[in-house]
């Protein structure tokens, strides 16, 4: 991590701590999996926790010592596999999961650390709703608790709507399509800022009946770097992007992203995590294929095909030569850090 992004964070920090004016919404990176933090000044909420304790050894390094809530959206390992170190590694006020039972080993040292934990267990339904001050958590789906539903563990997937003055982010989890219009149907709210497309941007969700009735301004997916699956699927993104309008990050190209709001404008800031090996290394604009260069933010397929087509480039700012790229992306691509330097 730059000094800079350090600095930045550790100024957001500050903020939210002394006068509880801003949310931060952390997409983290823990490859193909899920798990996003809600932090505010008054509260640290947590939705999935990956498949490992990288999240919970991410939740340390951003200052985080408790949640007030932890929420399971369903039994698969890369959204539960995580939650044993969490609940091990700090206390948790309350715990909502679905109640759908499961076979695998992970899902049973996941009940074992709920037992062993002092949080509070619940299996929430449609409509409920907890609020943190500003931050208020809604739940849209199930309908009610999954305790005795046998059927696949995406269809009883907890979907939850935070709204934080005019700005809304709506956490899918691995709700398939079935499940959306199930939403749509309810009536319930939701119109959102951001999305976080479902199942890791499987066209098994994000239908473009639920895309068009959430219409977000920008949408977000957890997938890992080259992922068996293909995920994202690129009618989803297709759908996203161009029929819908919304702007597009990912963790398999921008790491781990962060969304900080005051309530009514956001800024997203995004932090590649550099390992050995690391596919994602620093990206050098002067001899990247178009792909690569499409992992940049704010570089899709047609800004890749004009900076080959510029080459060569006498430094990073040079990028404001490509049509689209002024001052304030330039400075985006910047902080991201996944530019190499220009030599």
């Amino acid at each position: 991590m730059t000094r800079r992004v350090l600095l930045l964070a550790a100024l957001l920090f500050c903020a939210v701590a002394a006068f509880g004016e801003l949310l931060e919404v952390h997409l983290i990176d823990v490859g193909q999996g899920a798990a996003v933090l809600l932090r505010t000044g008054e509260a640290a909420v947590l939705v999935d926790a990956g498949r490992d304790e990288t999240v919970a050894v991410y939740l340390a390094s951003v200052g985080i010592g408790s949640l007030d809530l932890a929420v399971a959206t369903h039994a698969h390992a890369d959204h539960i596999g995580g939650f044993e170190h969490v609940l091990r590694a700090m206390p948790v006020r309350r715990l909502w999961y679905n109640g759908q039972t499961h076979t695998t080993r992970t899902f049973e040292r996941f009940i074992d650390a709920v037992l062993d934990s002092a949080a509070a267990y619940h299996e929430p339904s449609r409509g409920e709703q907890v609020e943190f001050e500003m931050l208020v958590i809604t739940v849209l789906h199930p309908r009610r608790s999954a305790a005795d539903y046998t059927g696949h563990l995406h269809d009883m997937n907890i979907v939850v709507r935070a709204e934080y003055g005019e700005f809304s982010v709506l956490l899918t989890g691995d709700a398939e399509v079935d499940a959306e219009l199930e939403i749509i149907r309810s009536g319930m709210e939701t119109a959102s800022t951001v999305l976080k497309l479902g199942h890791h941007g499987s066209r098994t969700s994000s239908s473009l009946q639920f895309l068009r009735a959430v219409s977000p301004a920008l949408v977000v997916y957890q997938a890992a770097v080259g992922n068996p699956y293909g995920h994202p699927h690129d009618e989803v993104i297709v759908r996203a992007r161009d029929i819908v309008g919304a702007e597009v990050y990912g963790t398999d190209r921008h790491g781990t992203i962060r969304i900080v709001t005051d309530g009514t404008s956001y800024r997203v800031t995004t932090e590649v995590r550099y390992e050995v090996g690391d596919s994602r290394g620093c990206i050098d604009i002067n001899t990247a294929s178009v792909e690569e260069l499409s992992r940049i933010i704010h570089i899709g397929e047609e800004r890749a095909r004009q900076i080959v087509s510029l080459r060569p480039f006498r430094s990073v700012d040079d990028l404001v030569r490509v049509r689209g790229i002024g001052e304030a992306r330039l400075r985006a691509i910047v902080e991201q850090g996944l530019v190499c330097p220009v030599e």
